[in-house]
Parts: C-alpha cells; sequence; structure tokens
C-alpha cells in the first residue's frame, strides 16, 4: 500500500469513528428523553404491581362469590362500574377545585 492510499484510509477510519461517536451521544440523548417521558407510566405501572396481591385476593373472592350466586355477577359488574364512574368524578372535581 501507498502512503496515500493509508492516508485516505486513515481518515475515511476517523470519519466512520466520528460518525459512530455522534450517533452515540444522539443515542444517549433520546434514551433520557425516553425515560422522562415515560416516567409517570412506569410510576404508574410501579403503583399498580405493588396492589397485585390485592387484586388477585379480590378477584378469588369475586369468583368465591359468583359460584354461590351466579345470577348476581351483572348486578355485581353494574356496581363495580358505578363505583368506578363515582370515584373518576370525584377526582375530576377535585382537580378541577384545585386548579
Amino acid at each position: 500500500m501507498n502512503k496515500n492510499k493509508r492516508q485516505s484510509v486513515a481518515e475515511k477510519k476517523q470519519r466512520l469513528i466520528k460518525q459512530i461517536e455522534q450517533q452515540r451521544h444522539q443515542l444517549s440523548m433520546a434514551s433520557k428523553e425516553w425515560l422522562e417521558v415515560t416516567e409517570p407510566y412506569d410510576r404508574s405501572w410501579q403503583i399498580f404491581v405493588s396492589f397485585r396481591p390485592i387484586f388477585i385476593a379480590a378477584a378469588g373472592l369475586i369468583s368465591i362469590y359468583t359460584l354461590k350466586q351466579p345470577k348476581r355477577i351483572f348486578s355485581l359488574g353494574k356496581k363495580a362500574l358505578t363505583t368506578w364512574g363515582l370515584v373518576r368524578s370525584i377526582q375530576n372535581a377535585v382537580n378541577i377545585s384545585k386548579k
């Protein structure tokens, strides 16, 4: 290999190394941004996972209840939806009064 060829290969290598460094920096910035954006979802998921044993116990109790009284499963569903709607309404009312 002549000197000119080696020099062009070295320059190309330096350009590629610089490009890789830029890509790593961009990836790092995108990763930080992604973590910032998804932080509320991560917190919500952690809260949900912390209540997992309670959900499992509640599901067991509900299944026993519905086995004893299978016709009441629909009324239980209606009550659950009504309770959920009531909780959401109260949350919205509290959030509006805070603003």
